[in-house]
């Protein structure tokens, strides 16, 4: 099997991170190897939240697998708690890499949505994010991720987002935003869960870019609430096809599908938006 190391958060309640990824990973027959940034009483969206930061222990941890010769396919970065994480886990890729030329490297820049910060996050984070991108072979930031990681406007750009009706203004915009990404890293990009009104339809748009001059729309019908840990679900779903060898927009596809079924599964379900999407009962279909 695959073998994936997953540097995450791990929230205790509310389904996210490290939580929701290690079961993803292992149902996709990829094994899991979590490395804690945090570790967190619950997701951020919480009111309260109490904080481990596990930046002192980080190097230590991710040296000691080095030290073991603990070899991985791939190596998917989520949530840091601290600028210094990223320092640790740069060495950590390039000490991977030169056991393993083929090694994939996913970044999810989990910093931001909808415009805002995350609880406890600061634009150094944001800068740490914007580094490790150009070790990245995949880059899954959400719009507003995308817009911080190269300084543009997010509600400039998401109102001339909404303001578009043709696809070929679309992806004129999103070509810009993607043209700024391609200098900030030599990966292929997915911009996820864009939200998009077409009439009486709320939909959820990805933007996938694999090569320059390359961008291609993938939708899907909104489900219902937006939740916490729809990103993490999404961006594992991806790094274990992708290490995989699967072809990145079929595997796009069924990322964003899966997270439209959970999305509807926990609205049938009466689970509280806050505690994100019950995804274990539909497992069995990845």
């Amino acid at each position: 099997m695959k073998k994936l190391a997953i540097i995450n958060d791990l929230s205790g309640v509310g389904r996210s991170s490290l939580a929701i990824q290690l079961p993803v990973a292992a149902a996709l027959e990829v094994t899991p190897c979590p490395a804690p940034t945090a570790i967190l009483s619950s997701h951020t969206a919480f009111e309260n939240v109490s904080k481990a930061d596990f930046t002192d222990h980080l190097d230590a941890y991710l040296t000691t697998w080095n030290k073991n010769n603990f070899h991985f396919d791939g190596i998917l970065i989520g949530y840091l708690s601290s600028r210094e994480e990223q320092k640790i886990i740069e060495k950590f890729i390039i000490q991977q890499k030169e056991k393993n030329p083929y090694l994939k490297v996913i970044l999810d820049p989990v910093t931001a949505d909808h415009g805002r910060l995350y609880k406890h996050l600061s634009m150094d984070t944001v800068e740490a994010m914007r580094s490790l991108a150009k070790y990245a072979d995949l880059i899954c930031p959400n719009l507003t991720e995308a817009a911080l990681l190269v300084d543009f406007d997010y509600d400039g750009l998401k109102e001339t987002l909404d303001g578009c009706s043709l696809d070929a203004a679309k992806a004129m915009i999103f070509s810009t935003l993607i043209s700024a990404l391609q200098h900030i890293t030599d990966g292929a990009i997915v911009i996820t869960g864009v939200e998009e009104c077409s009439g009486s339809e709320d939909r959820l748009l990805n933007v996938l870019s694999e090569s320059e001059g390359d961008i291609r729309f993938i939708r899907n019908p909104r489900a219902g609430s937006g939740r916490p840990g729809t990103g993490d679900l999404f961006s594992c779903i991806l790094a274990a096809k992708y290490i995989k060898g699967e072809a990145l927009e079929s595997s796009c596809r069924i990322a964003a599908d899966f997270v439209r079924q959970a999305i509807k599964h926990s609205e049938d379900e009466h689970v509280p938006v806050i505690n994100g999407v019950q995804f274990e009962d539909l497992l069995q279909i990845l």
